[in-house]
């Protein structure tokens, strides 16, 4: 009996058998797709390492111009807090705030590839290059599955950033976070009618 999701290849019409795969095999086996789920096998190819590094170079420009923009308002109100007579902030007291402005930025980091990842699969880096994030059954990842594979580029740049390399050096095109979330990333290519 034929399972709901796992398409079985039948005789073709005249009878003779065609080179598909028979019920038993493990060609016969295919899992059922997420709802959102696309075919990468026929649509397109994992992403190799230095479209991935200017992609996330790309992200690195994004969220440096949003520190930037932070560290320059934290800046702004310390002098006016000056000029004004305030509390007498100086900028020795800026940077005590140093572990905050820090806690910030990787919070921002955090929900900036954590929400663009389970939303859309992209970042601006990754959709400027055509890249899109996946899981292995070609959904897109959930909101946990976006924050773990985040928490695991710290693994990947822990030992000298050989997590990240790893896309580079191994057959399937997978860093050590994409292995520990359980994620491919590919580029995309027109659907086939």
């Amino acid at each position: 009996m034929e399972e709901p999701g796992h398409p079985v290849a039948s005789p073709s019409p005249e009878g003779s058998e065609d080179n598909t795969a028979r019920r038993g095999s493990p060609e016969a086996y295919s899992p059922p797709l997420a709802p959102d789920a696309i075919d990468y096998t026929r649509h397109s190819v994992r992403a190799g390492f230095w479209l991935r590094f200017v992609a996330f170079t790309i992200d690195t420009v994004v969220l440096g111009g949003f520190s930037l923009l932070l560290l320059s308002v934290g800046l702004i109100i310390t002098s006016l807090d000056d000029y004004a007579g305030g509390t007498g902030a100086d900028t020795e007291e800026f940077f005590l705030l140093f572990p905050l402005w820090i806690a910030g930025m990787l919070t921002a980091a955090a929900a900036y590839f954590t929400i663009l990842h389970s939303e859309h699969g992209q970042t601006i880096g990754k959709s400027l290059l055509g890249l899109e994030v996946r899981m292995r059954d070609g959904a897109l990842p959930s909101y946990s599955q976006a924050l773990f594979r985040w928490l695991a580029y710290g693994v990947s740049a822990a030992f000298c950033g050989l997590g990240f390399l790893w896309v580079g050096l191994n057959p399937g095109k997978r860093g050590w976070h994409d292995l520990l979330a359980g994620t491919v990333v590919v580029t995309l290519s027109p659907q086939e009618p």
